[in-house]
């Protein structure tokens, strides 16, 4: 078969996916073109004598575990009607592609994704926006969170404080208790906050004393991680995606 023979097979073929109780079947070239996982399932050999292959008919879907029926719509709607920047979606549906992109290595629809839910960022809880950045490996999240709690006039309660990471929880107190101490009222009743300049918000003092602190959190976490081998593993995998 020739090269262009195979290509046109891998564009018009199909396969049938299942997610929850229900079946879809999607053209496999999307799959193969943007995700990594699935270019490498679907090119694995298979033994002579196969049948029932998953994937290769109703009988026999390709199941996709810890998947939502809305996640896989969204990532299927995207792909057929809306991989332009123009295209419109709401927060929750965001969240739902950078889900599925994520588990299944779409990277470009992740890094949509992304994109999108950044733009929308202030529309988000702090502690929920923490808890998206931990679970799908955001970075550039966690500081406007952390900025947003460290800066509003209520104290964390322990329910939020449940939310994150001890260390962060900790974290996060310890910059208040700074910020508010320092950019409080002044001796003279005046309220001191940060100068900004128009068009451009300062970062204000908050900025540094976090930083300050997540440095001094990063620290004593590695010494943890020493003595913890899966905590030690987990975080060699994120640096090295950060890395690729």
């Amino acid at each position: 078969m020739s090269e262009s023979s195979e290509e046109s097979l891998v564009f018009y073929s199909q396969v049938v996916l299942q997610v929850e109780n229900q079946k879809y079947k999607i053209h496999r070239y999307f799959l193969v073109r943007e995700s990594e996982f699935f270019k490498d399932l679907f090119n694995l050999p298979q033994p002579e004598g196969t049948t029932g292959v998953e994937g290769s008919d109703d009988e026999h879907p390709l199941v996709l575990p810890e998947t939502t029926i809305v996640e896989l719509e969204n990532l299927l709607r995207f792909f057929y009607f809306g991989m332009h920047d123009d295209y419109k979606a709401s927060l929750t549906d965001w969240i739902a592609m950078l889900s599925i992109a994520t588990r299944f290595i779409f990277e470009k629809v992740r890094q949509r994704a992304i994109k999108e839910i950044t733009l929308l960022m202030d529309e988000i809880e702090p502690f929920e926006l923490i808890r998206l950045a931990i679970k799908y490996d955001v970075e550039a999240w966690l500081k406007p969170a952390y900025c947003r709690i460290v800066k509003r006039n209520s104290l964390m309660t322990h329910a939020e404080a449940l939310k994150v990471p001890f260390p962060m929880a900790i974290m996060l107190m310890r910059s208040r208790e700074q910020y508010w101490k320092n950019s409080g009222p002044s001796n003279s009743g005046v309220f001191v906050s940060a100068v900004s300049t128009p068009g451009r918000p300062s970062p204000g003092p908050e900025s540094n004393i976090i930083d300050s602190e997540v440095k001094f959190m990063e620290l004593g976490s590695k010494e943890s991680w020493k003595n913890d081998p899966a905590t030690a593993a987990t975080q060699r995998s994120r640096k090295n995606r950060k890395n690729k």
